[in-house]
């Protein structure tokens, strides 16, 4: 699994993750992905266009993200979620805490609120 933090306006960021997040992805950047969102300002959009599967290491690690950018009184929402990965995602109320957007520009509506 990779990412890339880039900024999208002014006070937001995208997070694009590409990769299994499974236990071997989530392992090889949980810890510099967190590392990084702690120093970047504003708000984040996460964008899951590239990700097929989420296994439940990388839904913790989505969680951590989210409680991250709460700490820094930030918004967080995530875009581009495959079909399968959605249903997980519902299915666990995960949307409560990181609503989802069909979009970029959907998402950045989420987050400036």
């Amino acid at each position: 699994m990779k990412y890339e933090i880039q900024a999208l306006a002014p006070g937001a960021s995208r997070i694009v993750l590409v990769g299994r997040a499974d236990a071997a992805g989530v392992d090889l950047i949980e810890t510099s992905l967190s590392a990084q969102l702690r120093a970047t300002e504003g708000n984040v959009v996460i964008d899951l266009t590239e990700v097929p599967f989420m296994g439940s290491l990388g839904i913790r690690m989505l969680i951590t993200l989210a409680r991250l950018t709460a700490r820094r009184s930030a918004r967080i929402a995530m875009t581009g979620v495959q079909p399968q990965v959605l249903e997980v995602f519902d299915t666990m109320a995960l949307l409560d805490l990181i609503p989802h957007a069909p979009d970029t520009e959907a998402a950045l509506a989420l987050v400036a609120g």
